[in-house]
């Protein structure tokens, strides 16, 4: 029952699949609600590196992002100058599930356990990405199965290991 405390970076994509690990993880983040309209948003601001990253793609697809950009801070200058919550529900709604949350994450070497055992195979690169930060981590062989290093031979004379 190692408790572990991180700062996680990740695309809300990422983040509705995280919640399903509820029993032992405590998660706090800045309120997209309340904060979204804090700073411009930039490309920085969102997960893309696979978009139009596609033999032969139709280029509209890396030029969405573009248009969403424009839009997403369009409606925060509107808002910015007439606390119209109109342009609020804008940004609230034109926000894709691209846009990257942090979250501070309080959970344990067995959750982390769990999490390794069903995600480190994972189709989205962020879950293969966090299970070798769990890799990195001190004693994950608890974590992993993976024994790190082999475990000397004792001299002694040792009748029973608990």
């Amino acid at each position: 029952m190692i408790t572990v405390t991180v700062d996680i970076t990740a695309p809300l994509y990422w983040w509705k699949e995280f919640d399903t690990y509820k029993v032992g993880t405590v998660a706090n983040s800045c309120s997209t609600m309340h904060k979204i309209q804090a700073k411009e948003f930039t490309y920085d601001d969102f997960s893309m590196e696979h978009i139009g990253n596609v033999p032969n793609c139709d280029p509209m697809y890396s030029e969405a992002l573009d248009y969403v950009i424009m839009a997403l801070n369009e409606a925060r200058h509107c808002y910015l100058d007439t606390k119209d919550k109109a342009y609020w529900w804008q940004m609230i709604q034109l926000l894709p599930s691209s846009y990257n949350q942090t979250r501070n994450v309080m959970l344990n070497y067995e959750v982390l356990a769990n999490i390794y055992r069903q995600r480190k195979n994972h189709k989205l690169d962020e879950w293969r990405d966090l299970c070798k930060w769990i890799e990195s981590l001190p004693y994950s062989e608890f974590v992993t199965g993976e024994i790190k290093e082999s475990i000397p031979e004792t001299t002694g004379d040792i009748k029973q290991v608990f």
